[in-house]
């Protein structure tokens, strides 16, 4: 009689391991430095759980416009002359990614690694820095070759600052394709987002950031540097500026932890996956970006949980080991549903905008 058997740890150690997993990617992610819990609408990405707990493939949101009437004044009449409230739509799309690692039990042998545990640890981070990272980056620097769910849209006419004298067209692409190598980008530039953005219609807001409101602006490494350096010579403010006020603040607050300073409002980030596109040479520009509250949205499925629940209960990500050939080859999978985007309402962008610079390594 042949037995039917399961590899050791294959029940308990399951769901220990995929609790830890998730927790590790969200600390690996980027998103999560910009994400807040479930219905948090200051955080700069919301994470959206209306498809946790139901089936369904897409989640639509409203954003509810500010009234733009005069009112009544005095004993005016208003009855019959109510403002109606006026409402945009957006919607996310969720789709299925997934990741494996399988080895041989001679392999095992042959090495030192566990490779049990390193598998772990590497789709762990491949989910949370090659997946959820990057697919933030791709929807929110609007790189239209992105597709997962619905395709990326690249930002409108009103929601992108060009560094550097080059005239501003109203289309991205055109203004990236005269960016030339005196168009780094600068503090000023910092300045003219923020001014944009507390004017444009609708006007964005500073999100939550550690507990504090900011705008949040996220640098590629070398836009950082560019700053740093003043490399667009500056006169009137320089990064100095900006590290007398963080030390002012206290170095130990940890908003400083992984921030490059505050300026004006705005706390600065490195962020290296920020998304590169040709200018007037290839590969030469950087789409930093300059956020509020509500940029984009980060959706979860609820398929794991419904077809795993015993296994791996409520967790927006699957990890899953399997044992083939007799438990001779052994496999361990990740996998996530889920679903990142840009906020757009009504043909714009709401609570986002680009800051397009040439920006090369130094």
């Amino acid at each position: 009689m042949a037995d039917t058997t399961f590899a050791k740890d294959s029940a308990q150690a399951v769901q220990w391991y995929s609790k830890k997993t998730m927790v590790e990617t969200l600390q690996k992610a980027y998103i999560s430095k910009l994400m807040g819990k479930s219905g948090d609408l200051d955080a700069c990405i919301v994470r959206l759980e209306d498809l946790d707990k139901s089936a369904g493939e897409k989640i639509r949101y409203d954003l509810l416009m500010a009234p733009v009437g005069t009112g009544a004044t005095g004993d005016e009449v208003l009855e019959y002359y109510e403002e109606a409230m006026v409402y945009h739509q957006d919607s996310v799309y969720i789709d299925q990614k997934r990741n494996a690692h399988a080895w041989g039990r001679m392999t095992q042998q042959r090495t030192l690694h566990q490779l049990r545990g390193d598998a772990k640890s590497n789709l762990s981070g491949w989910m949370g820095e090659t997946i959820y990272d990057q697919f933030m980056f791709n929807n929110l620097c609007g790189d239209t070759t992105h597709n997962f769910g619905q395709a990326a849209v690249a930002p409108d006419g009103e929601h992108y600052i060009v560094a550097g004298d080059v005239t501003h067209t109203g289309v991205i692409a055109t203004d990236e394709a005269s960016l030339g190598s005196n168009d780094q980008i600068g503090l000023v530039d910092l300045d003219y987002a923020k001014e944009k953005a507390e004017t444009i219609s609708p006007k964005m807001v500073k999100a939550t950031y550690d507990g504090q409101k900011f705008f949040v602006v996220l640098l590629h490494n070398y836009s950082a540097v560019d700053i740093r350096l003043n490399t667009v010579g500056s006169s009137y403010t320089k990064w100095q500026d900006i590290q007398q006020y963080a030390n002012n603040r206290g170095l130990k607050n940890p908003i400083f932890t992984d921030a490059l300073g505050v300026y004006n409002g705005m706390i600065l980030l490195e962020a290296p996956r920020i998304v590169g596109f040709d200018g007037a040479a290839a590969d030469t520009v950087r789409r930093n970006l300059f956020l509020g509250k509500q940029a984009g949205v980060f959706a979860v499925g609820s398929a794991y949980d419904k077809m795993d629940e015993q296994k791996y209960g409520k967790l927006p990500m699957s990890w899953d080991e399997s044992a083939r050939d007799y438990r001779n080859r052994k496999g361990i999978a990740v996998g996530s549903i889920f679903g990142i985007k840009a906020c757009i309402f009504n043909g714009k962008r709401f609570g986002s905008m680009v800051i397009t610079a040439y920006s090369i390594q130094h």
